[in-house]
């Protein structure tokens, strides 16, 4: 990325008006607009000049020539980054996701498509959530249920009320009063460890334990798969929202977007590559990586199940879109799913 060339202020708020305007209208932004509706008192040639300054920096580009500026990625990044208002979500959309959240299923993954569904609705772009990752979460509890004398059903209870069921084939007829000794001291010994711990764990066990050694090497598959399983989930909705847009006008640039989104794998690989610095991220134009979204902007956010828990959650939409409002409303349904997530359990 370019670093930013120092602008004064009056570039600066030129530069803010042009982002601003171009955002609601669409249309390119002449010094004629600019002076009668924010700078009445400069004139047409000044706002001229500063706009051709902006253009050779960078910041403004011209479509045509008798046509009026609209921004580049550059321009968009400089108002993002230093230019951009912070906004707070109305009362209306507060009571909307309130609402919508009240009525989520009672379980992990009704609420990420809950969250989909109501981050599309709020932003009219296209909503992405990502499932939480596992791979650091921590056991919370396991039950060992007899199902025939030699097959356990595990039932294991991640961090943020993650569940994970597996059927266990051991050597030797067990009855359930043994299971549930061998799940009372498994919950003594492995709450509160990962995979990577449980592994260590495993050299400790001698040949009479065959059983718990067999039950642990199956809880750590269950961990380690489920992750890998759940990397690629990648929920959306809203596409529909796109065709709102005249910068997906073009055929072909709303397929290669939606081939990007039915891609699970490569969305999350692209979301994953995302170095979250700030809590709202948000990648412009060609700072994405991936062919499909360089005529896009990433907004994006993490979402909380427990202290090592985390999913992405955020919106897809054109470089021409209302930033803040984006941001305070991505940010919203953000915390409002942390909050559904942690009351799951109780």
């Amino acid at each position: 990325m370019l670093e930013p060339t120092p602008l004064d202020e009056r570039k600066q708020q030129i530069l803010k008006a042009v982002v601003s305007d171009y955002t609601v209208t669409g249309m390119p932004v002449g010094s004629q607009v600019l002076a009668a509706k924010y700078f009445i008192a400069l004139s047409s040639a000044t706002i001229r000049n500063e706009l051709a300054d902006l253009v050779g920096t960078g910041y403004l580009q011209q479509p045509h020539t008798s046509a009026g500026r609209i921004p580049t990625d550059r321009g968009y990044r400089y108002f993002v980054d230093f230019l951009m208002d912070a906004e707070a979500a109305s009362p209306t959309i507060r009571r909307t996701v309130k609402q919508e959240f009240e009525s989520a299923p009672r379980s992990v993954d009704g609420i990420l498509e809950k969250a989909a569904m109501v981050l599309s609705q709020v932003t009219e772009n296209v909503s992405l959530v990502t499932a939480p990752e596992v791979s650091e979460s921590r056991i919370k509890h396991i039950d060992l249920v007899s199902l025939e004398p030699q097959s356990v059903l595990i039932i294991l209870v991640l961090e943020g009320n993650l569940i994970k069921q597996q059927v266990v084939h051991l050597e030797r007829a067990t009855t359930q009063e043994d299971l549930s000794r061998m799940a009372a001291m498994l919950n003594q010994k492995v709450k509160g460890q990962t995979a990577d711990e449980l592994s260590g764990r495993l050299d400790q066990l001698g040949p009479d334990r065959a059983e718990q050694r067999r039950i642990l090497e199956r809880l750590i598959e269950s961990i380690t798969t489920h992750q890998a399983q759940r990397q690629t989930v990648v929920l959306h909705d809203g596409v529909r929202n796109l065709l709102r847009h005249p910068e997906f006008v073009e055929v072909g640039r709303l397929e290669e977007l939606m081939e990007l989104l039915e891609q699970g794998a490569q969305l999350a690989s692209i979301l994953q590559q995302v170095e979250f610095d700030k809590d709202v991220e948000i990648v412009i134009g060609r700072e994405n990586t991936s062919s499909g979204l360089r005529e896009c902007s990433l907004v994006l956010t993490t979402y909380k199940m427990a202290d090592r828990v985390r999913g992405t959650i955020g919106v897809i939409g054109p470089t021409r879109m209302h930033y803040g409002q984006v941001v305070a409303r991505v940010r919203l349904v953000s915390h409002a799913t942390s909050d559904v997530l942690a009351h799951l359990g109780n």
